[in-house]
């Protein structure tokens, strides 16, 4: 087992997860050569799973392309999404103390992901706290955004909750002039906002007739009027 660990999309998948090039972190080294040894890519197409909850939790996936979706499902069965991400975040390392995953993780679009051993990882952040800090310190930015996403709920009607989703969303995917293609359904959205599919897209056709976003091809939004979003958020 091997990792081509030159590959850009690889390095730049480490820099994200830890903030800043693993390279010039103090253990840095030794953590390209973990992973250059311990390590290989995996491919998931979309519509597939990368994790499954209830699943043996032996190994952590670090996605290098493409987007993810944190799911779980209830006694009832039904399904709560409860996060979306990206590029840079470490998936799995947070069972640490249980046998197996406590989440499933859905590719939404085609997804390449670094696969290593749980145990490995673990080993090598026992002996490398400067590392073990930034991925803590990383973790702890996608628990603040959680965070935030639950007080939105609890505090926003629902159209207010899937406009502040939308600004969200221009701002983690590094969109261009405001315009970004949303890689998860309307069905998805709903379940992470907390209210029905109709209910979502009505909320989408109403920013469309206030002109404050455009939408193209279903999936291609265009914030136009971020200020009147914004005001519409807090009021």
């Amino acid at each position: 087992m091997s990792l081509d660990i030159s590959k850009i999309s690889i390095r730049n998948a480490l820099s994200s997860c830890f903030g800043s090039a693993i390279d010039t972190l103090s253990g840095g080294d030794e953590f390209v050569k973990l992973i250059s040894e311990k390590a290989e890519e995996v491919t998931v197409s979309a519509e597939n799973y990368l994790i499954k909850e209830g699943k043996q939790a032996d190994y952590v996936y670090i996605p290098t392309s493409g987007t993810v979706m944190l799911e779980r499902t209830a006694s009832n069965g039904a399904r709560q999404v409860y996060a979306f991400l990206f590029t840079g975040n470490i998936l799995g390392l947070s069972t640490a103390s249980i046998d197996s995953y406590n989440f499933s993780a859905k590719a939404l679009t085609d997804l390449s992901a670094i696969k290593i051993r749980r145990k490995d990882l673990e080993t090598y952040f026992d002996a490398h706290h400067d590392v073990a800090k930034k991925f803590h310190n990383r973790t702890e930015m996608v628990l603040a955004g959680m965070l935030d996403h639950l007080f939105v709920m609890g505090q926003r009607t629902a159209h207010q909750r899937l406009a502040h989703f939308l600004l969200d969303m221009e701002k983690r995917l590094f969109c261009h002039k405001g315009q970004y293609h949303l890689p998860m359904s309307r069905q998805d959205i709903a379940d992470y906002l907390g209210m029905t599919v109709s209910t979502a897209c009505r909320g989408f056709t109403k920013l469309k007739k206030k002109d404050w976003i455009n939408i193209n091809s279903n999936s291609l939004i265009t914030i136009v009027d971020h200020d009147a979003i914004t005001d519409y958020i807090r009021n």
